[in-house]
């Protein structure tokens, strides 16, 4: 069974920052999961969310009340603010990271990068060649065969994290262009906290047996020790806490 960090670390870490990755590190996940997002002059930065008010405060902890979006701010400008002390004290100076520190970090380890989708197809490029320069298993989420073709298409060998369509004949497509070991299928566990899922994404034995056949199982909204048992019963290969 594998561990994914989701969001790049631990509970009591600030999520997706350095010391959320460094506690993965020492918490021995597998796996490390983050969100890519371009800033205005073309850094690329690691913040979930398209604006850094729920993560981020004033460098005294004070809430940032206009809304202020990644895409929008440059790197220096986002170096203004603080993106650990609202997760506690001891974070405080806290930079919103680059994803080459991470990379940096990761280089030559054996854990495995998932970098979500926040960056379009038609913007990837420039990430795709930021991943050549390291030693970093990185795999990449897609939801649509255009984003998969892109990615080998400079990545000839990447690992693929796919949480499209999910029929027998999508994953069929999918498998065809993947093979199964660089293949993750991942669905969700059907929690409240995830009440905007589709029926064609919540786990059941049907659907999860589907995707084994062609894939690497992963589910996530893994959240409390149950949901742990039930995404093993499941089958699952791979769970996301």
């Amino acid at each position: 069974m594998i561990f994914r960090s989701h969001r790049g670390g631990v509970y009591y870490t600030p999520e997706n920052t350095m010391p959320a990755f460094r506690a993965a590190l020492e918490s021995k996940f597998e796996q490390i999961e983050t969100d890519p997002q371009y800033t205005r002059d073309g850094v690329i930065v690691l913040m979930h969310d398209s604006t850094i008010n729920r993560t981020c405060r004033h460098k005294d902890g004070s809430l940032i009340e206009q809304p202020l979006r990644v895409c929008d701010m440059t790197y220096d400008e986002l170096l203004n603010y603080d993106a650990g002390i609202c997760k506690g004290p001891q974070f405080k100076g806290t930079p919103v990271p680059k994803l080459e520190e991470l990379l940096q970090l990761l280089d030559g380890t054996d854990v495995l990068l998932d970098l979500d989708k926040k960056i379009t197809t038609e913007e990837i490029e420039p990430l795709l060649h930021l991943v050549k320069k390291y030693r970093v298993n990185v795999e990449f989420s897609c939801a649509d065969t255009a984003r998969i073709k892109k990615i080998l298409s400079i990545l000839p060998d990447a690992r693929i994290n796919y949480d499209g369509k999910n029929t027998e004949k999508d994953l069929a497509e999918i498998a065809a262009l993947v093979p199964r070991k660089q293949l993750t299928v991942w669905i969700y566990l059907d929690k409240p906290n995830y009440a905007w899922l589709t029926d064609r994404d919540k786990a059941s034995p049907e659907l999860c047996a589907r995707v084994k056949k062609y894939a690497v199982l992963g589910i996530a909204n893994v959240t409390f020790p149950e949901d742990v048992r039930e995404a093993m019963l499941l089958g699952a290969d791979i769970i996301e806490v």
